[in-house]
C-alpha cells in the first residue's frame, strides 16, 4: 500500500512543496519577520516573549535545531547528545538563561511518542532551567508545539505546566550608551507551508507531515540544501540590516553566522570565506546542535559580549570553544 501510494502522491506532493515551502521569496520573509517583530513590543501578545535586561545582566545561551529522533540510525542528534547534555550542565551550572530557538524535535521524521521517551534524559537537563530561566520557541520541525492542546498532551510528563512557547522573543539590552533590541525567532518565517494562520499550520502538522513520515519523501528546505540555506540567511541579514539598533538571531538553516558573516570552521559548511557584501553586522544564526560529527554550535551573549561557540569532542575530551566574540557596545557602534 504504501508503494502505491507513494506512486500516487509523490509527483503533486513535491509540486505542494515546491511551489509553497522550499525556495524563499523575499517579500514573503520580510514581510512575515516584520508582521512579527510589530507585535514584539506588546507584553500581551504571546506570539512574542519580551525581556528586559542590561549589558552586565544579560547571561543567555541560545541553542536550536537539535532535531532530537528516536535514537535509531536514520536521528540526526544522537551523535551530538553527549555534547549537548555537558553545555547544558554548564550554562545551568553558571546561571545561564536558555533559550530553545526551534526544531528541538524531529517531527518530520517521527511521531512524538517515539522521540520524547528516547530522550528523556535530555529533556529533564532543559527542564531543569525552568521556570525562570528557559524560553523556548517553535520552528518548522516542530510546529505542533505552536498549538497548546499539543503542548499540555505531549509535554507535560517532562516540563512544569503551563509552558508556553513562543514564535519570538524581544530582548532589550540597556548598554551604557544607548539600548540594543534582540529579536530572536527560529528562521522559519516566509515558509508558506510552516509559517501560517493555526489553521493550516494545524494542518500541516497533523496531516501533512505523518503522510510524509509514512511516505518517507524526503525534500529540499534550507537546512539540506546549501544554496537556500545561502539565500535564507541573506535574506535574514538583509531584513535585519534595515532595522535600528537590532539584532537578528536565528536557526533553521544550520549553517553559523556572526555579525552577518557565515562561518565556515566546520566540516559540514565546505566552502571557505565569508559572506562579503552584508554590511551590517546585525544577523546571527546558531548553527545546529546536530552535525554529523557531534558537534554542536549556539550564541552566548555575557558580560557584555555575543559570541559564537562550538561544543565538541576532542580525544574523548568535551569542550567548548570560543569561535568569534565581540563587545555589544562595538556592535552598537558598526550598527
Amino acid at each position: 500500500m504504501r508503494k502505491f501510494l507513494l506512486y500516487i502522491l509523490r509527483r503533486p506532493l513535491l509540486w505542494i512543496v515546491d511551489r509553497y515551502s522550499s525556495a524563499p521569496q523575499k517579500p514573503i520573509v520580510f514581510k512575515s519577520l516584520s508582521d512579527l517583530f510589530s507585535t514584539a513590543e506588546d507584553e500581551t501578545d504571546e506570539r512574542v516573549k519580551f525581556l528586559n535586561t542590561t549589558s552586565e545582566e544579560a547571561k543567555f545561551i541560545i541553542f536550536s535545531d537539535q532535531h532530537k529522533g528516536d535514537r535509531s540510525a536514520a536521528d540526526d542528534f544522537k551523535n551530538a547528545e553527549n555534547n549537548y547534555a555537558t553545555a547544558l550542565d554548564y550554562y545551568f551550572a553558571k546561571g545561564f538563561t536558555f533559550i530553545n530557538l526551534g526544531d528541538s524535535e524531529e517531527l518530520w521524521k517521527f511521531s512524538a511518542d517515539k522521540i520524547l521517551p528516547a530522550n528523556e534524559n535530555i529533556l529533564s537537563k532543559e527542564a531543569a532551567f525552568q521556570p525562570a530561566r528557559f524560553y523556548k520557541t517553535f520552528g518548522n520541525h516542530d510546529l505542533i508545539w505552536k498549538n497548546k492542546a499539543d503542548v499540555f498532551l505531549w509535554l507535560r510528563k517532562y516540563f512544569a505546566m503551563p509552558l508556553v512557547i513562543n514564535e519570538g522573543i524581544l530582548i532589550k539590552i540597556k548598554t551604557a550608551t544607548s539600548e540594543l533590541k534582540v529579536f530572536l525567532t527560529h528562521g522559519h518565517q516566509g515558509d508558506t507551508m510552516s509559517d501560517n494562520n493555526s489553521f493550516s499550520t494545524w494542518v500541516v502538522a497533523h496531516l501533512w507531515l505523518p503522510l510524509q513520515r509514512y511516505l518517507n519523501i524526503n525534500i529540499n528546505t534550507p537546512s539540506n540544501d546549501f544554496s537556500l540555506r545561502n539565500d535564507h540567511n541573506i535574506m535574514m541579514s538583509e531584513w535585519s540590516g534595515e532595522q535600528q539598533n537590532l539584532l537578528l538571531i536565528t536557526g533553521h538553516t544550520h549553517v553559523p553566522v556572526f555579525a552577518s558573516g557565515r562561518y565556515f570552521d566546520h566540516p559540514s559548511n565546505n566552502i571557505p570565506g565569508k559572506i562579503q557584501h552584508l554590511i551590517k553586522p546585525s544577523y546571527f544564526n546558531t548553527g545546529c546542535c546536530c552535525f554529523d560529527d557531534g558537534d554542536i554550535t549556539g550564541i552566548e551573549i555575557e558580560n557584555g559580549f555575543i559570541r559564537l561557540i562550538k561544543w565538541h569532542d576532542e580525544n574523548k575530551m568535551i569542550s567548548r570553544k570560543i569561535l568569534e566574540e565581540k563587545l555589544l557596545e562595538d556592535l552598537l557602534k558598526d550598527l
